[in-house]
């Protein structure tokens, strides 16, 4: 009698193990696909996600940072001087794997708020799994020190430590490291990317910027700009509040390409219909150079709310997808090993 029930017993206790196990591997197989219908913050998703390998060739993470980072507006003191910043985080974080930053930077006169509602970077990009950085320029009216002014804000240096420090609480894949921009916040992202080693891509909105990088630094470069731009004419000429005139946008365009050792017989593509696309490919370190031409596109962000609004751009200002087209770039390219 007492064999059987021991036998009872453990026949029981094996089959909750066999329950609790099949459970285990069930959320482990449908977890990702789960994740979707839960909440970024679920203590069952980041469970289930930390638990999972990151994408084959992916480094792995060196952060002690396990938990799921909060996005929103932050503050972040350099050179004690109180800058105010945007995150937005991938939607679904595995703290085992790396990913892609892109720091997003406002036009003249502009701020995060605004730069997000133009661009919507951090939405689109957090929810292509990329960090989103979108910092506010100071000053009144708020403007990047483009010329690199000493007498005006270290940005380089702010930006700089901003990286740095998040790189310090969650997983940055520091090959993959994206910098852009509308309008002067094009024109610092430009700057930047010479500045900086850690950036692998720029991609300049509105603002065809030309800055010659130090020998040895080719990062990939795309520009987006319409042809009835006011602000900055596309085809070259006196800027809105600018002391002197620009070259046209072509012109940046051939210039970088000729600086990157690109193959000098560019490609060309129409992305939708009103949109040209030249690219310059074989540039040195596996590089690019592209230039988005929207026919008869003004300074807005295209398909941007205002873009949308605007009486005076055309179908493709109203309609061409900047930032798809932009993160679709970057995903392309990363730091030279």
């Amino acid at each position: 009698m007492r064999i059987r029930r021991a036998v009872a017993g453990w026949s029981v206790m094996a089959l909750a193990v066999a329950v609790v196990l099949l459970l285990t591997i069930t959320l482990v197989v449908h977890g990702r696909a789960r994740a979707a219908r839960l909440s970024p913050d679920s203590g069952l998703l980041h469970a289930v996600s930390a638990a999972l390998p990151g994408p084959s060739g992916t480094p792995a993470c060196t952060s002690t940072v396990e938990r799921a980072p909060v996005g929103g507006s932050r503050i972040f003191v350099h050179n004690g001087v109180r800058r105010h910043y945007v995150l937005s985080p991938p939607h679904f974080y595995n703290a085992r794997q790396t990913y892609p930053v892109v720091v997003d930077f406002h036009g003249f006169k502009a701020d995060s708020g605004l730069e997000e509602q133009r661009s919507r970077m951090g939405a689109i990009g957090a929810g292509r799994e990329y960090f989103v950085v979108t910092p506010d320029a100071l000053g009144t009216p708020s403007r990047w020190n483009t010329p690199g002014s000493p007498t005006a804000a270290d940005d380089l240096g702010f930006v700089d430590a901003l990286l740095t420090d998040l790189a310090g609480h969650y997983c940055l894949d520091a090959a993959r490291i994206y910098a852009t921009g509308h309008s002067n916040g094009a024109e610092f992202a430009a700057a930047l990317v010479c500045a900086s080693p850690r950036f692998a891509a720029v991609a300049m909105v509105s603002s065809t910027f030309a800055v010659v990088c130090p020998d040895g630094r080719a990062p990939a470069t795309m520009a987006v700009h319409g042809t009835a731009d006011p602000s900055v004419p596309y085809a070259g000429g006196r800027v809105v509040g600018a002391p002197a005139p620009v070259p046209a946008a072509l012109a940046v365009i051939r210039g970088y390409a000729g600086r990157y050792r690109c193959d000098p017989r560019p490609e060309s593509s129409h992305p939708i219909v009103g949109v040209v696309a030249l690219r310059y490919t074989g540039c040195a370190g596996g590089g690019e150079v592209r230039l988005d031409t929207v026919i008869g596109g003004t300074h807005f962000w295209p398909s941007s709310p205002e873009a949308r609004r605007d009486r005076a751009t055309s179908k493709a200002g109203r309609t061409f997808d900047a930032t798809g087209a932009i993160l679709d770039f970057f995903a392309a390219h990363r730091l030279a090993s």
